[in-house]
């Protein structure tokens, strides 16, 4: 049956983009995770459309992915297909910008400052795709993307639907598509401001300066770990005063230099991770009496 399967995907996606039993630590910025029954790169909407209609109706589990950064994949890998998106066309009319959701958002960051766009600026450094910025509602530094985004494209029921902003219930790291899951994100609509090319850069690179000092850009995690359970506390500096940075168990460390993230050290294993995150939680709950909940999401059991 899963020659079967293979096949069926090669026949929609092309030999050269589908990869069984791939590593999803070889797929994700957290380097952690078994194999995934198949892993496939799609390069197109129309391919993707006709994926996942393909594969409800035979009933396959999938799974989609943007770059991997906000994942945590388990230790025995994935029963189903991961879809990997890589369609990324940016196109511009006046203030607005669309992007792909395969596009990355560091591309179409730099695409607006080369055209003059101002509004986010913000975004620099924040790895990932668009897809992934909006099932996020990312941000950072005062701005995030409901605050830029008009409307998004969403693939529902085997059709592709234009959806207002206001329809996608962004918040503080969540949106509708956390609830639906079978709602598929195809491409987003920004709006944005005339600005300076050059203020804009000025400004891009003043943030980009104070990320790279602040968090473990470079090192193996999936972001910040936790959600912020209310505006005016805030997790790393909590964790770190409980003096859990450099805390460990087994690969999965708490980051020296910024306490929000789990960095892997080169050896961690979803089950280290978890049992970390596990260990913050209940610390966290007995000084404070909060209950974190994670922003990485996981795939695979």
């Amino acid at each position: 049956m899963k020659q079967v399967l293979q096949n069926y995907l090669e026949h929609i996606c092309g030999a050269d983009f589908v990869e069984a039993n791939a590593l999803l630590s070889e797929k994700t910025n957290f380097k952690i995770g078994g194999p995934a029954k198949f892993f496939v790169r799609v390069m197109s909407k129309a391919i993707l459309l006709k994926l996942v209609s393909a594969l409800k109706f035979i009933e396959e589990d999938f799974f989609i992915i943007g770059g991997g950064y906000n994942i945590l994949a388990s230790d025995n890998g994935y029963d189903g297909v991961v879809i990997k998106c890589e369609f990324a066309e940016i196109l511009d009319n006046g203030p607005f910008v669309y992007a792909d959701a395969g596009a990355s958002l560091g591309d179409v960051v730099n695409f607006a400052m080369e055209k003059n766009l101002s509004g986010l600026e913000w975004a620099i450094g924040i790895p990932g795709t668009v897809g992934g910025a909006v099932f996020m509602n990312a941000g950072a530094y005062g701005g995030e993307v409901k605050d830029v985004l008009v409307c998004a494209d969403i693939l529902i029921d085997g059709q592709v639907v234009n959806m207002n902003a206001t329809q996608l219930n962004l918040s503080y790291r969540t949106s509708v598509f956390q609830k639906k899951h079978d709602w598929i994100i195809i491409g987003a609509y920004f709006y944005l401001r005339c600005g300076d090319g050059a203020k804009i850069k000025k400004k891009q690179d003043e943030l980009f300066k104070k990320r790279l000092a602040s968090q473990p850009y470079y090192e193996n995690s999936a972001g910040s770990t936790f959600r912020r359970p209310r505006p005016d506390f805030y997790v790393g500096t909590t964790i770190q005063e409980l003096g859990l940075s450099g805390y460990t168990v087994g690969g999965a460390q708490v980051s020296t230099k910024h306490a929000g993230f789990i960095v892997n050290n080169g050896s961690a294993t979803a089950r280290d991770v978890k049992k970390l995150i596990a260990h913050i939680k209940r610390r966290v709950y007995q000084s404070h009496g909060v209950r974190l909940k994670p922003e990485v999401i996981l795939i695979g059991t």
